[in-house]
């Protein structure tokens, strides 16, 4: 898969007035770091850096005045009320170099499963994985349309691309089929009755006095 490319701009100016300049403007401050180089102050326009962080896959090729520099998204601030971004991290990688990075986990086959009554119940929902910045899988997929009633789906089962290791224990439970408990009402109900007519306290007789 492509990286997304994206065009960015040098900026030379910091600070807290001209961060509000550049929101003004559509734009918000960013920084790159990593790879070995000092860290450098950009700028970058929101639509294009929200079209860049909802594309599928994680790198990104940044364009700077002709130089391409390909990152990963580090950290990135949101406004907490409006939820628009402030501010954005870049982590700039060396493609020769093996990375890890958490993947989400993508189940499939749900509606071809037989008819057992199992319900696929997953238990982990992304899983970190060590491999090339060029191998990274937009998620690791998980088939169960033959995993049979009460079984367990492990990292040791998983299907994963060439060049990628996750980073988890082999006997991991990704996922299970299982039989959802059934809650019966009505035996509910007449163990509720039975055990007020436990509690309920017995009528006195005749002549008798009851104990307060």
């Amino acid at each position: 898969m492509a990286n997304y490319q994206l065009t960015v701009e040098e900026r030379t100016e910091t600070g807290k007035s001209y961060a509000r300049k550049l929101r003004a403007m559509g734009k918000i401050p960013a920084v790159i770091y990593g790879s070995g180089k000092e860290s450098t102050n950009i700028e970058v326009g929101v639509r294009d850096v929200e079209k860049a962080l909802s594309a599928q896959g994680s790198l990104i090729d940044l364009d700077i005045a002709g130089a391409k520099r390909t990152v990963l998204v580090k950290d990135m601030r949101r406004d907490p009320v409006r939820g628009t971004l402030q501010h954005l991290d870049f982590h700039e990688i060396d493609l020769s170099k093996k990375l890890q990075i958490v993947v989400p986990i993508r189940v499939t086959g749900e509606d071809t499963r037989p008819n057992d009554g199992g319900v696929v119940q997953t238990l982990l929902w992304e899983v970190e994985v060590l491999c090339l910045p060029t191998d990274i899988p937009e998620a690791i997929v998980v088939d169960v349309s033959d995993v049979e009633l009460e079984q367990t789906v492990t990292v040791a089962d998983l299907e994963l691309p060439s060049g990628v290791e996750v980073v988890l224990d082999a006997d991991e439970a990704v996922l299970k089929v299982g039989v959802p408990a059934a809650v019966d009402l009505g035996q509910e109900d007449e163990a509720d009755e039975a055990a007020e007519g436990e509690g309920a306290e017995a009528p006195a007789a005749d002549g008798e006095e009851s104990e307060a």
